[in-house]
């Protein structure tokens, strides 16, 4: 009853390196209640609820089977953003492209380089959110930002606070806030 045969979903937690320096994954989706066994057609990362972590939507295809119920969406909500460190970056391009897609963003914090590349068009049936996060562990505030625009224009932050939302103007500054609260229907 379906184009490719029901599958349950697979979810990897990283696990690190092995002695030889291979990396290791575990799948953990059927102890997070994350393997349904739908026709996942597509899945899309973000912020959904603006927590300060990343959650998962996989969008699904009720295929052949004429059961509507099975092509809704789900969404896997990801609880650890209160309790960790994180960063999270808006770029606002100006002489670059308006969603600063291109931009190289390094971020500095607790001794520790991360390198994240804005992107769009990141997949089949979905689309990831724009804004870039970054785990931080234990660390407090960010050490360093630099964003490389598409433009060629290199900005540099110094210090900024952790659990924030930072939104970057091309040549034009930082703006530290909080990340925006949803509105809630009922």
């Amino acid at each position: 009853m379906s184009w490719n045969g029901y599958e349950h979903n697979v979810l990897f937690r990283n696990d690190g390196t092995d002695a030889d320096g291979r990396l290791q994954f575990t799948n953990v989706a059927t102890a997070l209640g994350a393997d349904e066994d739908r026709e996942a057609r597509g899945v899309a990362v973000a912020d959904f609820d603006n927590d300060g972590d990343l959650d998962i939507v996989i969008n699904n295809n009720p295929g052949d089977s004429g059961d509507v119920s099975r092509g809704h969406a789900i969404l896997l909500r990801n609880e650890i953003g209160e309790r960790r460190s994180w960063i999270a970056v808006e770029l606002i391009g100006t002489k670059s492209n308006r969603e600063g897609v291109g931009a190289l963003v390094t971020v500095e914090a607790g001794g520790k380089r991360q390198v994240g590349l804005a992107s769009a068009g990141s997949g089949y049936a979905s689309e990831n959110g724009l804004r870039l996060y970054f785990g931080l562990g234990s660390a407090e505030q960010v050490d360093h930002v630099e964003v490389r625009w598409p433009s060629g224009h290199v900005d540099r932050f110094g210090v900024e606070p952790a659990r924030r939302l930072l939104r970057i103007t091309e040549g034009g500054g930082v703006e530290v806030s909080s990340l925006p609260a949803l509105k809630r229907n009922g």
